[in-house]
């Protein structure tokens, strides 16, 4: 086992001492155990440093460390799912729930599931000025969220009669999430830290569906009560804070530690694209692209832009806000803050693609493959990946069996299919995607027919089930097959 340092102070390693290494790659905060004693230890580059509020702080010598070992539990750099949401109660939508034609009710009936969710003290009446606060969702594919802000009653049916057990009930107005939904759709309800209640109802077999299944840890739910899921212990990732981000929920980056430096060398207005993701990878000092796994690799860059452009985006949001405010004495100057959000969701947009992109040229560079990245191809397409080059594209002598394209996506939805006429040499081509949940089995077969293979990060491709693991290819084996494709090549081709 490797050894890593601890320190003091971030800006003074001395004294310093050596003891087994944390897990393979570990970040951000954790905690190292020894001799019964649990501290709080912070990654800083390739150090690590005693937190200074840590109970247990304090100067050890360094035959204090000898039996040290790392910690199973490691704190993200988001906290945990808990910190933002409790355990959630689902349940697949049948007709009686929600058809008007087969149901004229508004309510669903409490069982144990949401009894546990929502406890069982006083009612809580929105008709007498204390409902519960709700958002509501319907989320789809096809369409920008569905949202309503409304004051549902959770309330024992049976209260005025002592003799007969309590039958609770969770009473809804209508809303347009609601009208939108169908039978077999999937119904999340959860409790966020500031007391509303979030009720989720994701299409079926939709992108959403699946993702809110891999974050809250439900398995396929069937028609009926409601099941209890309780997964708030699970440490909050990048993608899974970009799935809260996408439902409202605010999640807060625990560790600001790169933050001067950004601040220092850009100010408060965003670098281009190549210097952030090129900031990003040199921030990483133990991550090889060369030698170390292309899908660790890939995973590394990702997660670290992520957390870096929440970290610098949050500070320059506060920045260009004190400099020019868009309410003044409670009132909202709303063209300034359309601008002012416009901006911020043009940024977020064009930013997570190109970056992406950006991370996957730097990783084909330091291998030595040879590419051409936004080659021009039929009808002046631009395939993100064109392998070996343009030139070997557009030449009929050069094999079509030696050609490879590999687009690039941070999520797919409905875009793969601008995939399929980007390249039209090349009729099986390949699709770089790296969020968990964005492939369903119907989407899947839509891929099959139109010949687009999936390319997915280890770690991304093993969150999905048997079917579409088994129609998908890690980011290192897409490499492997490129490096052999380059390596066999003939001289003569080579040289095109």
């Amino acid at each position: 086992m490797g050894l890593f340092t601890v320190g003091l102070r971030d800006d003074d390693f001395e004294p310093a001492y050596k003891f087994p290494a944390l897990p393979h790659r570990v970040r951000g905060r954790c905690l190292v155990a020894f001799a019964g004693v649990h501290l709080a230890v912070h990654v800083v580059r390739d150090l690590v440093h005693i937190d200074a509020d840590t109970t247990n702080h304090g100067v050890y010598a360094a035959d204090d460390f000898a039996g040290c070992r790392a910690a199973p539990w490691i704190m993200s750099d988001y906290g945990r799912i808990g910190d933002y949401i409790g355990p959630v109660a689902a349940k697949k939508l049948s007709a009686v729930d929600i058809d008007a034609n087969s149901s004229n009710q508004h309510e669903f009936g409490g069982n144990d599931a949401l009894r546990r969710l929502l406890g069982t003290g006083e009612d809580r009446r929105a008709s007498q000025g204390h409902g519960i606060p709700t958002a509501l969702m319907y989320l789809s594919d096809d369409d920008a969220p569905a949202v309503a802000d409304l004051e549902t009653t959770w309330y024992d049916a049976r209260r005025n009669n002592p003799n007969r057990s309590a039958e609770w009930r969770l009473y809804y107005k209508d809303c347009e999430p609601i009208r939108m939904a169908r039978p077999g759709d999937l119904m999340c309800f959860g409790m966020l830290r500031d007391n509303r209640l979030l009720i989720i109802i994701a299409q079926h077999d939709s992108t959403a569906e699946a993702q809110a299944k891999w974050l809250f840890g439900i398995d396929d739910e069937q028609e009926g009560a409601f099941r209890f899921h309780d997964n708030t212990e699970r440490e909050l990732d990048a993608f899974g804070a970009q799935i809260f981000e996408a439902l409202g929920i605010n999640v807060e980056v625990r560790d600001d530690t790169y933050l001067p430096e950004m601040i220092g060398r850009w100010g408060y207005r965003f670098p281009s694209n190549e210097e952030f993701a090129a900031f990003s990878q040199s921030s990483l000092t133990d991550v090889d692209p060369t030698h170390d796994d292309p899908d660790d690799v890939v995973i590394e860059y990702y997660d670290r832009s992520y957390l870096l452009f929440k970290l610098y985006e949050r500070a320059v949001i506060q920045h260009d806000y004190d400099a020019a405010p868009f309410v003044s004495d409670g009132v909202i100057d709303v063209d300034s803050f359309t601008s002012f959000y416009t901006s911020v969701r043009n940024r977020r947009m064009s930013r997570a693609g190109k970056v992406l992109e950006i991370h996957i040229a730097h990783i084909l560079d330091a291998r030595g493959i040879e590419y051409e990245a936004q080659a021009k191809t039929e009808n002046g397409k631009k395939p993100d990946f064109l392998f070996p080059s343009q030139a070997a594209y557009e030449d009929p002598a050069f094999p079509e069996e030696q050609l490879r394209m590999l687009a690039s996506k941070t999520s797919i939805k409905d875009r793969f299919r601008q995939v399929a006429d980007e390249a039209n040499r090349i009729r099986d081509k390949h699709l770089f995607t790296l969020t968990p949940g964005d492939v369903t089995h119907p989407k899947l077969a839509q891929l099959d027919e139109l010949h687009i293979h999936l390319v997915m990060p280890k770690v991304v491709k093993e969150s999905y089930d048997d079917l579409i693991q088994g129609e998908t290819m890690t980011f290192s084996r897409f490499i492997e097959e490129i490096q052999g494709l380059q390596a066999d090549r003939p001289q003569s081709l080579t040289l095109l």
